[in-house]
């Protein structure tokens, strides 16, 4: 598994009336999604570790809710705390 940063700009990303919709990945970043979610779920068993995905899961529904029309991605941990950050102050 690579440990590349993975940037936006590198997937095509496809609009229905202006918006996007959908971005499309190649197999291998794919599978890598796949694998993340696989360790999220093996994390999630754990109780300490579930307590801390759902602040996080609150935080950013926290965010996507005062500021539903922001494309975010997380490209890098930078991004992820900025947009936490930002929740949390707000």
């Amino acid at each position: 598994m690579g440990s590349g940063k993975i940037l936006r700009e590198k997937f095509p990303v496809v609009y229905e009336g202006g918006k996007p919709q959908a971005v499309i990945v190649d197999v291998d970043t794919f599978d890598r999604m796949i694998e993340t979610l696989e360790h999220l779920q093996q994390l999630a068993d754990d109780p300490d570790e579930t307590r801390w995905i759902m602040e996080v899961v609150e935080q950013v529904r926290a965010y996507r809710t005062k500021h539903p029309e922001d494309v975010v991605t997380y490209d890098s941990p930078e991004t992820v705390s900025a947009a936490l950050g930002e929740a949390e102050i707000e």
